[in-house]
């Protein structure tokens, strides 16, 4: 194990060396998947070293717990978990969820009411830490299976509710954002993933909260920290850490705020920074 990270702090724009680093965060969806949606046999590898420096590996992600169980396996090594985009730490060693944020129900509830207004066409989808409820227009314009007869779902939220998702027909999500963020106004976090819908948390809630939550337990200070992503969604936890990465297929934003951008997830880009600190 690699003990000794007393060395100074890294100039700003100079990547870090590896011994400076206690934590590597990274997005799982077009970041650390590659091709078939799998992580690739190279990039385990180089994640298993991570061991060898006693480096704790964090999976970042906008999925809810239900949808990250398998993301340790996969990934080969032991896995910290924070998901919803910051507002939900999940154990999947013991199945515990810990919710750290969630919307305001009044707030929540008015918010969705004056977008509906707005735009009567708008589809809203709720996730909670176990569970989530999403109306058949989401659905449809979402382009997910249609099983439910639920057409209006503001008089179902409740106080577990951390992210709502929307839709308006026929716009990107980049679209949908530029149309409700004058309405929203600073009401929620608005964000998305590269999906056909934004998402609205908590103000103040993204993936650069969750991961300060995790750091401060772990007294570890964001110059410690080397994170990578790919989306809008990832923004804020690349300009937390102390080095930010993005992937070469990333938004064109999200690439802006990093301080490198490597190779695609199809080409291994988190492995290829990882071993090249690690020495090659």
């Amino acid at each position: 194990m690699v003990e000794n990270r007393t060395q100074p702090l890294r100039l700003v724009n100079i990547r870090p060396s590896i011994q400076q680093v206690a934590l590597v965060a990274t997005d799982f969806d077009g970041t650390l998947l590659g091709a078939e949606r799998e992580i690739s046999q190279p990039t385990k590898e180089v994640l298993g070293r991570l061991i060898e420096f006693d480096i704790e590996f964090v999976v970042v992600t906008g999925r809810p717990p239900r949808y990250c169980k398998s993301i340790p396996e996969q990934a080969g090594i032991p896995t910290t978990l924070v998901c919803a985009n910051g507002a939900v730490a999940y154990d999947p060693v013991r199945d515990i969820t810990t919710q750290f944020a969630t919307l305001d129900l009044s707030d929540a509830r008015t918010l969705l009411t004056e977008i509906r207004d707005a735009h009567p066409d708008a589809g809203f989808c709720a996730e909670m830490a176990d569970d989530f409820v999403a109306e058949r227009r989401w659905l449809q314009q979402a382009g997910r299976a249609t099983e439910t007869d639920i057409f209006d779902l503001i008089p179902l939220l409740d106080h577990r509710v951390h992210k709502l998702l929307v839709n308006l027909p026929d716009l990107s999500a980049d679209e949908t954002m530029a149309v409700l963020n004058p309405l929203i106004n600073g009401r929620a976090n608005v964000m998305h993933a590269g999906l056909p819908f934004i998402e609205l948390m908590p103000p103040g809630v993204d993936k650069a909260f969750g991961l300060k939550r995790l750091c401060d337990l772990r007294r570890i200070t964001p110059e410690q920290v080397v994170a990578f992503g790919d989306m809008p969604n990832d923004n804020a936890m690349l300009e937390f850490a102390g080095w930010g990465v993005a992937v070469a297929n990333a938004h064109p934003n999200t690439q802006s705020v990093a301080d490198e951008v490597t190779c695609t997830n199809v080409a291994d880009g988190v492995a290829k920074v990882l071993a090249e600190m690690m020495g090659g």
